[in-house]
């Protein structure tokens, strides 16, 4: 996991580097035809669409620095004032988030969550699989999210001004360049091997890291070792190897197992009625677990010991931990939203009621069609 996240961080200061982030916003806004509604799918849409395959943090940082150089600097949003700003700058953490989910290479919590259930469990989910169960469920989440922000905050509609600027931003057509390409095909390698794995059986680690170690390689250049150092938050690391740590001395204590037993373990009178329970609990739980390792290293060990009793596949267990560690609609002290907060268009009530139905839908589609798509994909 550790090696992972490294990785993961060194492509996605890589691909930070190049234009093709600039260039998916630019594609599009070219069918937004001047509806503010419009404006924020499309930025969520970028934003969901990097965020698959690089971390949720550099992610929504990088596109809510896009939306407010853009389309707030043309409007003229005020932060605190603006509702098309506030609307967009909430939707953006939502959508890194959500794309976060569809992939392993999206979040370091899928990655870990998949370690922790092949170490004790035996069971390995493939980079194929998790795609094929997962991303269905993101795109519904996507769009939820953004039909909740626009329901609850109701942006404001753009000027005439500003929809004639936006139309010249998305026919902005910046070439790229070779470092552009090569990150392009660093990124395209990557993501075949990762997808091939289901067939190759190689590790998503080693394809990740291999993807890294192209970026230095003579003759390529797209990323310097100071960049690398720079780009690794060195406290996630950190954080993730000491909670594993204790994760596993709470496991051996059996204290989580006896957590999980008196609160899911009373409402889990069937199978049904577990997976019920466990959709509409551990979301809640994270509420109160404001640390995403914690909630993987805390949990999923008891809940699918306890899902062998009733005959469901830890790998229901393993997505629906690994999400809501990544995922908090609700709570606006996560990472993703905490680097666009600072710059004041919301405050952390207008996070929570936009929240609110996208947590709700989240535990529905757990509750119901997770379980279905794992035994499809024949866990």
């Amino acid at each position: 996991v550790i090696f992972f996240v490294l990785a993961s961080f060194g492509l996605s200061a890589a691909l930070l580097k190049t234009k093709i982030p600039m260039r998916i916003v630019t594609f599009l806004l070219r069918f937004t035809k001047g509806s503010e509604k419009a404006v924020i799918f499309a930025f969520m849409a970028a934003t969901f669409v990097c965020s698959m395959f690089i971390s949720d943090l550099p992610c929504s940082a990088l596109f809510s620095g896009i939306a407010v150089s853009s389309v707030l600097q043309i409007e003229g949003a005020e932060p605190g004032k603006s509702r098309f700003g506030r609307a967009l700058m909430i939707a953006i953490p939502y959508a890194a988030c959500i794309g976060g989910e569809a992939l392993p290479s999206g979040s370091s919590m899928n990655v870990m969550a998949m370690g922790m259930l092949q170490s004790s469990m035996g069971i390995s989910i493939s980079f194929f699989d998790w795609a094929a169960i997962c991303t269905p469920i993101a795109v519904v989440l996507l769009v939820v999210a953004w039909a909740s922000v626009v329901l609850v905050h109701r942006p404001d509609p753009l000027s005439d001004a500003t929809l004639a600027r936006l139309a010249e931003f998305a026919e902005r057509k910046e070439r790229f360049e070779a470092l552009d390409w090569k990150v392009l095909g660093i990124f395209a390698l990557t993501f075949g091997l990762w997808l091939a794995s289901n067939w190759t059986g190689w590790d998503l680690t080693g394809i990740a890291l291999l993807g890294l170690v192209l970026c230095f390689v003579p003759g390529i250049d797209v990323l310097s070792w100071d960049e690398f150092v720079e780009s690794v938050s060195w406290n996630v690391i950190l954080l993730i190897g000491s909670v594993q740590a204790l994760a596993g001395g709470i496991r051996e204590q059996g204290a989580a197992s006896w957590f999980l037993s008196a609160s899911l373990g009373k409402l889990a009178l069937g199978t049904a009625a577990l997976v019920g329970a466990t959709a509409v609990v551990v979301p809640l739980i994270r509420l109160f677990i404001p640390v995403g390792p914690a909630l993987i290293g805390t949990t999923l060990v008891p809940l699918c010991l306890m899902g062998q009793e009733f005959g469901v596949s830890p790998v229901f267990f393993t997505i629906v931990v690994a999400i809501s560690a990544s995922t908090s609609f609700a709570n606006g002290l996560e990472s993703a939203s905490m680097v666009v907060h600072k710059y004041g268009y919301w405050t952390l009530v207008d996070y929570f009621k936009s929240g609110v139905i996208p947590t709700v839908v989240l535990m529905v589609l757990h509750a119901t069609v997770l379980l279905p798509l794992v035994t499809a994909m024949g866990y």
